[in-house]
């Protein structure tokens, strides 16, 4: 089944620096699994500077988002970290944040002239129904009105504009709204998969897979063989680096060959075997030679990574760290 003896991650082109996994919200979709019941845990400086510095020799790298969790959680460091990226001259295209913290246009005006005087020039604020449930819809235009002031239109993404909309549209700003209540009064059934079409960026990994499966056609772990993941974990147009300096490259956070002491390690069958395999031949090379003892559930998954993700949280927990893939702790709590 093997192809080839060994191989290496490509080179970096852009990707997103992830400052911690601690986060306000814990949204349903979250790939990353982040939650308020992390510990307060931010990259320290010496790893942000070390992160920056091995970054700055990627020879393709295009430039990098900043990220959590909630990046805003800890001002101070997500300062250093912008400050951290221009001394080592790595573009920072924007800083992603949830605009728990922006509760009215005079306090998110404040802390985005802050970051801009930090050296930063664009944010990306998250706008969907996911957010909704944590972060109120007015939180979210104040953001979004600040920013524009700050940074400009030019500097200001919003995740998505079309949601943003909808939900102004249909949705009280003052206040939270469970899922299923915004989507009962935005018109949006549940049961039919449609919510995957409002957020037609969602990737079914991490917790999205585990609670937003409703409407989804489930396939059998069987059919999943023969499908390799190379292509996924060969690419590093949307690679992340976590909060422990360790790299993901694709979507697949949870499983780590590299760290930033060495982005691009050989890797084979003898050092990596349970990151081979999906390289090789996909979750079900992982069920067949590594994990015999799991059994699949009968109804199915909704996707290969779905597979893939149960795979890996029952070798966690039974393999006795056998696969030091499978990190951080945090990502499998």
């Amino acid at each position: 089944m093997i192809a080839q003896q060994s191989t290496t991650i490509p080179p970096l082109v852009s990707g997103g620096v992830m400052l911690t996994y601690r986060c306000t919200n814990a949204c349903k979709h979250c790939l990353y699994r982040c939650s308020p019941r992390h510990e307060p845990h931010f990259a320290p400086p010496e790893q942000v500077d070390a992160t920056f510095a091995a970054l700055a020799r990627e020879p393709r790298l295009s430039g990098v988002h900043l990220a959590g969790g909630e990046a805003t959680l800890d001002w101070d460091r997500l300062v250093y970290a912008i400050q951290s990226a221009r001394k080592h001259h790595v573009t920072l295209d924007y800083l992603e944040t949830n605009a728990s913290w922006c509760r009215d246009e005079t306090t998110a005006r404040a802390g985005f002239e802050r970051l801009q005087q930090a050296g930063l020039n664009g944010v990306l604020i998250s706008a969907s129904l996911f957010h909704n449930e944590f972060t109120p819809l007015a939180y979210t235009k104040a953001a979004v009105r600040a920013a524009w002031d700050v940074f400009g239109r030019g500097g200001v993404l919003i995740w998505t504009p079309d949601v943003l909309s909808r939900m102004d549209r249909g949705l009280d700003e003052d206040r939270r709204h469970t899922l299923k209540q915004s989507c009962e009064l935005l018109g949006i059934d549940l049961d039919s998969g449609e919510l995957w079409q409002v957020h037609g960026y969602l990737t079914p990994g991490g917790r999205c897979a585990e609670r937003l499966q409703s409407g989804i056609r489930r396939l059998p772990a069987e059919a999943f063989e023969g499908s390799s993941c190379k292509g996924t974990l060969a690419s590093t147009h949307h690679f992340h680096i976590d909060p422990f300096g360790n790299l993901y490259s694709g979507h697949c956070p949870g499983i780590s060959v590299a760290s930033i002491e060495n982005l691009h390690p050989g890797i084979s069958e003898a050092s990596h075997p349970l990151f081979w395999r999906l390289w090789e031949g996909g979750p079900f090379a992982v069920w067949s030679d590594l994990a015999s003892d799991f059994r699949p559930d009968a109804s199915g998954y909704i996707s290969k990574c779905h597979f893939c993700l149960e795979l890996r949280k029952h070798l966690r927990a039974t393999a006795s760290g056998r696969f030091g893939e499978l990190r951080p702790d945090e990502f499998y709590r």
